[in-house]
């Protein structure tokens, strides 16, 4: 599913799309909704572009779950005390369209905290490969 979406003169596209979650080579989470947006305001740099988040649906390791509910308690730089302690994950997107897509990056706190953990969509930073 493809979208377009303008927001005050700033054009990201969205592609909405299904993985799956692991750590350290072991599934924690088989159904992961992945959205993919690239904001395409001038000025910013092609990591600045691209947005991802993540919604996680049951099943869930127990782990990832708990980890997640410390996250959503959080508020401000405890909430970002918490996310740098969880480990990080790699999402794997099968899309259809395109080849499979590999992302590892750290579960980042949501912006909205209230709701069933399947509904609430938490930002992946992607982190940088090492050289």
């Amino acid at each position: 599913m493809r979208g377009s979406v303008s927001i005050a003169g700033t054009e990201q596209t969205k592609r909405f799309r299904l993985g799956r979650a692991y750590r350290s080579g072991r599934l924690i989470c088989a159904w992961v909704q992945v959205t993919i947006s690239d904001d395409e305001r001038l000025g910013l740099t092609q990591q600045e572009r691209r947005r991802v988040r993540v919604r996680f649906h049951e099943p869930l390791d127990d782990g990832l779950r708990s980890e997640l509910t410390q996250l959503l308690r959080r508020r401000g730089a405890a909430a970002g005390r918490a996310a740098e302690r969880i480990d990080p994950i790699e999402v794997v997107v099968d899309d259809p369209e395109a080849e499979r897509e590999r992302i590892v990056g750290r579960v980042e706190p949501p912006q909205v905290r209230r709701g069933a953990l399947r509904d609430i969509e938490f930002a992946l930073r992607k982190l940088e490969p090492t050289r």
